[in-house]
């Protein structure tokens, strides 16, 4: 089944009289636990497609539906509303609330949803012992390591028990065995809880990692290769 599929999706820049096609009629069905990739060199339109399914950037011509809502199509309101409850966002530089803790961060959305503090208590804890953060649930950002933020990031994507997982380059800025460290921690999330993963990323060591790589060039995809 689908969770996410698109329909003739174009996205085009304009500045004064230049005119740039960063996403030209991709059609794309991603299915429920995926564990997919979005490949491409830079200026692929990998983080343009990302940005369009995320429900961050509107296409300027096509359709996008996420776990049977019309993306496209939603109000400013409603988008904000669709991403808090059915998305979960893993970006490269972490992205995380500087002032509050990792247990705080991994809270947030749960609190803008209005989850009791009691279920807030058990779902952030069970995540952060997941992805390995016990004991440093008090600690803040600057006071983690590049792996231990991205860590907290992984465990705020999931605190929602999002639809689908977004995740922009989440390796970037990572050393190889931290890299190595949480790509497993993902696809095990990925067989555990069958959370489906949509990345973009140029890294070799995601795209070896992928069940499915979707691959860009000047924003058309030229390949959708399943490698189950």
């Amino acid at each position: 089944m689908a969770i996410i599929r698109t329909e003739n999706l174009s996205r085009v820049y304009r500045e004064n009289s230049i005119e740039v096609k960063a996403l030209t009629d991709v059609n794309l069905q991603i299915q429920r636990g995926d564990f997919a990739v979005l490949a491409g060199p830079s200026g692929s339109g990998k983080t343009t497609l990302l940005n369009m399914l995320g429900a961050l950037d509107r296409p300027t011509s096509g359709r996008a539906w996420l776990d049977g809502h019309e993306i496209t199509s939603l109000s400013k309101m409603d988008r904000s509303r669709l991403r808090r409850d059915h998305i979960g966002f893993i970006f490269q530089f972490y992205n995380l609330i500087p002032v509050l803790t990792a247990y705080e961060n991994a809270e947030f959305v749960l609190l803008l949803q209005g989850v009791s503090h009691h279920d807030r208590e058990t779902k952030v804890s069970e995540l952060l012992k997941k992805v390995g953060l016990s004991g440093l649930e008090h600690r803040k950002p600057h006071e983690l390591s590049g792996g231990q933020q991205q860590r907290v990031a992984i465990a705020r994507a999931l605190a929602s028990s999002p639809s689908v997982v977004l995740a922009d380059e989440p390796t970037a800025n990572l050393d190889s065995q931290t890299e190595q460290g949480l790509l497993d921690l993902m696809e095990q999330l990925n067989r555990d809880l069958g959370t489906t993963f949509l990345f973009s990323s140029h890294d070799p060591e995601v795209i070896d990692r992928a069940r499915r790589l979707i691959v860009l060039r000047d924003g058309v995809v030229v390949s959708d290769t399943r490698r189950d």
